[in-house]
C-alpha cells in the first residue's frame, strides 16, 4: 500500500478524535497557570486543537499548528506593586474581610483583558471563521465571562478548573454543597473539629467572602457585556455558575480535608509536577556544600521577600547567622543586589528552580507563604515547612500543614519577634517528627498524583464526547440551603407536632374541666 495513502488514512483517523477546546484562563499569576499549562501541553500532545486565552504560553508549543494563543501577558502589569484601581497588589497581609475589596480590583483587570486588542482580534477571528468548540475550560474566577464569545459560538459544555483547595465559587451551584460546620472555609485557619464559636464564624465569613467575590465578578462582567454587545446582553451572566458541567480540582484531600463531593466535582491533584531539571552549577555547588542541611526561603511568585519590613529581614538574618556550622540558607530575593546584612552562610538570587531545589537531599526546611503549588511541591519532594500565610487560601493551607504535623506556622505579625521566628524554625529543623510525618504524607500524595493527569484528560474527553455531564448533576444543584439541610421537613414536623400537641392539650383541658365540673356537681349534691 502507498505510504502517502497510509499517511492520509492516519491523519483522517486522528482528526476524527481531535477536539476543539477553548481555554479561558487569564489570571496573571504564574502559580495559577501551572496546572492548566501542564494539562494544555498534554492535550496538544494527544492531538487536540486548543485555543488558549492566557497570560502564559504553553512552553515548546509555539509552532504546533493545533495551538492558537491569545497573549494576555501584558496583564502581569496589573498584578504588581503598582498602586491603582486596576492593579492587584499582593505585597502585604490581606485579611479575609478585605478580600472582597481586593476582588473589585481583580474584576477590573478581567475587564481590561477582554477589552484588549489581543482578545478583540481573536473575537473577530472567531466571528469571521465561524469557529465552534466541543468544550470550554474556564478558570473558576472567570465563569461570569465564559459567555464572552457565546453570541458567536453558541453553547458548548463547560468545565470549570480551580487551582485552589476548593472551588468555593461554583461547587454549591453544581450541587456539591459544603457543610461549613465540619469543613473549614478556604479563608480560615480552622481544623474540622471546630467549636461552636468557630463554626458560626466559619459560616459567616465564608458567606461574606463568597458573596463579595460573586458580586464583584458578575457586576464587572455585566458591565462588559452591556458595553460591548449592547443593553440586555448582560443577562448572559445570569445563572452562569449553574451552567458548569464539571469542576476539576487541581488538588486533593492531602492539601485540604476529606469531604463529600458529588460526581461532577473531581479532585485530580497536582498536574504541574514533573521530573526536576538539573540545577544551575552555582546552586548545585551551594547545596552540595552544606554539610548538615539547607533552609530554603521563598514567598512565591506574588508576595516578594524584598517587601518584608526591615526588622523582619533582620530577624531572619540574625537567626541564619547563628545557625550551627554546616547549615546554609538559600533565599529567593527579588533584587539584583545582596540582602543588606547578608551573612556568608546565605545565598540569595532573584529566581530559583523551585522543583529542583526542593528535590535536593540537603534541603531540610522550606519557609513558604503557603500557596497551593508550593505546598504540593514541598509535599511531593518531602520537605517540612514553616508557613507564613499572607492572603487568600494561604491561611487554610498552612493550617493543614500544622494539622498534618508536617510544618509550623508563623503569622505575619509574629515576624517582628525574633523569638517567634527562632522557635518555629528550630522546631522543624531539629525535631525529626516533622520529617517523618512529611515522608508519610509525601508517599500518600504520590499515589494520587501519579494518575492525576490521565484522570484529567479522561474527564475532558468524556464531557466533550457526551456534550456535557448532566448525567453527573445531582438534584442538590437545584435546591436551597433551607431544603438541603431539611429545614423544610423539620419545619413541617415541628408545625404538625405543635398542632397535635395543641389538640391534645385542648382535649386534656376539656376533659379536666369536665371532670372538675362533675366533681363539683357531686359535691354540691351531697351538701344539699
Amino acid at each position: 500500500m502507498d505510504l502517502r495513502f497510509i499517511s492520509i488514512i492516519l491523519t483522517t483517523i486522528a482528526s476524527i478524535d481531535c477536539l476543539k477546546i477553548l481555554i479561558i484562563y487569564p489570571t496573571p499569576s504564574y502559580s495559577h497557570q501551572r496546572a492548566i499549562l501542564a494539562l494544555s501541553e498534554r492535550l496538544l500532545k494527544d492531538g487536540h486543537k486548543l485555543f488558549v486565552i492566557s497570560p502564559n504560553a504553553v512552553p515548546g508549543m509555539e509552532s504546533n499548528h493545533n495551538y492558537t494563543y491569545v497573549d494576555l501577558s501584558f496583564s502581569y502589569e496589573n498584578f504588581s506593586e503598582r498602586k491603582s484601581e486596576d492593579t492587584v497588589n499582593l505585597q502585604t497581609r490581606i485579611s479575609k474581610w478585605n478580600l472582597p475589596a481586593l476582588m473589585q480590583n481583580f474584576a477590573r483587570v478581567a475587564k481590561v483583558q477582554f477589552l484588549s486588542k489581543q482578545f478583540q482580534e481573536f473575537k473577530s477571528r472567531v466571528e469571521a471563521e465561524r469557529l465552534k468548540f466541543d468544550l470550554i475550560i474556564v478558570e473558576t474566577f472567570y465563569i461570569p465571562w465564559q459567555s464572552v464569545l457565546k453570541p458567536h459560538i453558541g453553547s458548548a459544555p463547560i468545565i470549570s478548573m480551580s487551582t485552589v483547595v476548593q472551588d468555593f465559587m461554583g461547587e454549591d451551584a453544581v450541587g456539591s454543597i459544603a457543610h461549613l460546620s465540619y469543613l473549614p472555609s478556604m479563608f480560615s485557619n480552622y481544623r474540622p473539629n471546630m467549636n461552636l464559636f468557630e463554626k458560626i464564624e466559619n459560616w459567616v465569613s465564608d458567606y461574606y467572602v463568597r458573596n463579595g467575590y460573586w458580586s464583584a465578578l458578575e457586576a464587572t462582567a455585566r458591565s462588559y457585556f452591556n458595553e460591548v454587545y449592547g443593553p440586555g446582553t448582560e443577562k448572559l451572566v445570569d445563572g452562569c455558575w449553574g451552567q458548569v458541567d464539571l469542576i476539576l480540582m487541581a488538588t486533593n484531600s492531602m492539601y485540604y480535608y476529606p469531604r463529600a463531593l458529588t460526581p461532577n466535582v473531581v479532585e485530580i491533584g497536582p498536574l504541574h509536577l514533573k521530573t526536576p531539571g538539573k540545577l544551575p552549577e552555582n546552586l548545585q555547588n551551594w547545596l552540595d556544600g552544606a554539610e548538615k542541611g539547607v533552609i530554603y526561603f521563598s514567598l512565591g511568585s506574588n508576595m516578594k521577600s524584598k517587601s518584608l519590613p526591615l526588622d523582619v529581614r533582620q530577624n531572619f538574618l540574625k537567626f541564619f547567622k547563628q545557625l550551627p556550622p554546616g547549615y546554609r540558607v538559600l533565599w529567593k530575593w527579588e533584587l539584583d543586589t545582596k540582602i543588606p546584612g547578608q551573612p556568608e552562610n546565605v545565598h540569595s538570587q532573584k529566581w530559583m528552580p523551585q522543583d529542583s531545589v526542593l528535590n535536593h537531599p540537603k534541603v531540610k526546611v522550606f519557609i513558604t507563604q503557603g500557596g497551593l503549588q508550593s505546598f504540593q511541591e514541598t509535599v511531593h519532594f518531602g520537605v517540612p515547612t514553616v508557613g507564613i500565610p499572607w492572603f487568600g487560601d494561604q491561611e487554610c493551607n498552612v493550617a493543614k500543614m500544622v494539622d498534618a504535623g508536617i510544618g509550623t506556622q508563623l503569622l505575619p505579625h509574629e515576624l517582628h519577634s525574633y523569638e517567634k521566628i527562632k522557635s518555629a524554625l528550630e522546631a522543624v529543623l531539629f525535631d525529626d517528627k516533622y520529617a517523618k510525618n512529611m515522608k508519610r504524607h509525601s508517599l500518600i500524595s504520590r499515589d494520587f498524583s501519579s494518575r492525576g493527569m490521565d484522570q484529567a484528560v479522561f474527564w475532558v474527553e468524556h464531557v466533550a464526547k457526551h456534550g456535557g455531564a448532566s448525567h453527573l448533576r445531582p438534584a442538590t444543584a437545584d435546591t436551597t440551603l433551607f431544603q438541603y439541610f431539611c429545614l423544610d421537613i423539620i419545619s413541617v414536623i415541628l408545625v404538625l407536632s405543635c398542632f397535635i400537641l395543641g389538640i391534645v392539650f385542648l382535649i386534656m383541658k376539656a376533659l379536666v374541666s369536665s371532670f372538675l365540673l362533675t366533681v363539683k356537681s357531686k359535691t354540691k349534691t351531697k351538701t344539699q
